[in-house]
Order: C-alpha cells, then structure tokens, then sequence
C-alpha cells in the first residue's frame, strides 16, 4: 500500500508505553480526526520528541499513514502548546483528561471532524481561564457541543414528542434513547415513574435519580424544568466566552445526569470513566 506523509496540528489524547522505548500514542488531529501512532524511542533520556507527547499538548505531527494499518508511525513532532494550569491543578487536570477521553471514546480512527477538535482545544484554553465557579459550565459546553459537532445535538427546547415549547417550571422527563425532554403529557404517555406509585407532584420531586420514567426505551430521567433549561442557554451560545459562562447552578447534578446518560447512550461503551473522576470535585 502506498505510505502517505501527513503534518497536522494534533492534541494528545492519550499515550502509553510500548516495548522498552517507545509510546503508542492516540492524537485528535485537525486534519486526519483521530490517529494512532508509535513514536519509536520517545522514552529515551534524550528523545527527539522531548515533552511533546505529554497527555493535553497541542503539536504539530508528521506521520506516516497506510490505509492497510490501525497504528501509524510518528517521525517527528514540534511541540506549540501546552496548558500548565491544568497540569498544576487536580480539579482541571480531571476535567481536561475527562474531555480527551470523551473525545477517545466517542469517535472512530481517521474520520476528519474539524468542529469537534476545536471543542477539544476550546475547553483546554477556556478551563485554564475560567472562574472556580464556571469550571463545571464550561464542561458541560463542551459536552453540548461535542454531541453537536457528532450529530447527536440533543433536544432540550421542544419536546421530541408532540414538538411543543417545554414547560419552564416543573418536571420534565429527559430521555437519552429519544434524544431529549419529553413533556409532561407525553411523558405519562409513555409510562409510569418509578419510585412512586402514580405521577409525584413537584413538591414530591427528588433530584436524587430516584423517580425514573418508564416505558420509553432506555427509559428516561425526571429532571427540574430550570436544568434543561440551563442546558439549552448553554446549547445556544456558538462560540465559547468566559463572560457568556453562567456560573454553576444549584441542582448540578440531574444536568450532569442527563449529559452523562444521553453521551454514554450513543457512545455506546458502557460509564465513561473519566467523568467519574471529574464529578468527584463537588
């Protein structure tokens, strides 16, 4: 097969050791999508590669393609950016590596997505700005806007039933599997809750994920109108700014719930671990 040479900007994903000297390395290039590569001998005292293939550094990569290979071969790499405020920082070192490992997970090798490297890049640069109290916003942009940039923009405005307005006070039911909010007419259409033994009015509303709506498939979660709401202001900002990210709301956790189940449906791969790690800083 006929070797291709490629020069892309690219973002360190992930990396590991291979063999005695080298790294398999996974990009998200801007060019190529994501790539894996061997970077032969980059673990030696004096590698020509240096720091560039630290996890979150932005390079410029000179690869080797051949269509015939899933692991591609690295020859050189210029290291143009790194981010040292995530690197000292557990709280945005957790939320970087969650959103390269989102980006990991949810796309396939060598499928060119330019829209969805500049969200990699544009939460990086932004978590290294933003204030404490936006450091979660942020990501839950970046999670909005990467289901976008993939084409699984959810439906967090009409109902993706009947198609009208959701209500803004009260409870609506988030549905992963349908690809947004149900209102509250359909949503008893579809099924009961459980937890209860009939609909729970608001006041009986518990943000802890116990009452689930069923008889839709993958079923669905009873969230407060103000956090799908909150989503959708999120959804509706196309380009990031630090003043437009509003600081974290009370009832952060059913939004972190409906972002994680709906990414984790069409990911198709079971928990994405990464989050975990992320939502530990509460």
């Amino acid at each position: 097969m006929a070797r291709q040479i490629a020069k892309a900007r690219a973002i360190v994903l992930r990396t590991r050791r291979m063999g005695e000297t080298s790294k398999l390395v996974t990009f998200f290039t801007e060019e190529f999508g994501k790539l894996k590569v061997v970077a032969k001998g980059s673990r030696k005292p004096k590698s020509k590669f240096g720091a560039a293939l630290e996890l979150m550094t932005e390079v410029q990569a000179v690869c080797y393609l051949r269509d015939d290979r899933e692991l591609q071969t690295l020859s050189d790499c210029d290291l143009m950016r790194t981010f040292p405020s995530l690197l000292g920082n557990l709280q945005l070192m957790s939320y970087g590596s969650a959103a390269c490992e989102m980006i990991d997970r949810l796309t396939i090798d060598q499928e060119p997505n330019k829209r969805v490297y500049a969200c990699l890049k544009g939460v990086l640069c932004g978590l290294e700005e933003v204030e404490s109290q936006q450091v979660e916003p942020l990501f839950w942009y970046f999670q909005v806007r990467l289901a976008e940039a993939l084409g699984y923009r959810p439906e967090l405005i009409e109902c993706v039933e009947c198609r009208q307005v959701l209500d803004t006070r009260g409870l609506l039911t988030f549905t992963a599997s349908r690809g947004g909010g149900l209102c509250r007419t359909c949503s008893r259409r579809g099924g009961a809750v459980t937890g209860v033994a009939e609909e729970p009015d608001d006041a009986a509303f518990e943000v802890d994920g116990r009452y689930r709506a069923t008889g839709w498939p993958n079923e669905g979660y009873l969230v407060a109108a103000e956090s799908m709401h909150f989503l959708a202001r999120l959804q509706s900002l196309e380009t990031y700014r630090k003043e437009a990210i509003p600081a974290r709301p009370n009832g952060g956790g059913e939004i972190r719930r409906i972002l994680q189940s709906f990414l984790e449906y069409h990911c198709g791969h079971g928990r994405l671990k990464s989050l975990t790690g992320a939502y530990r800083w509460d």
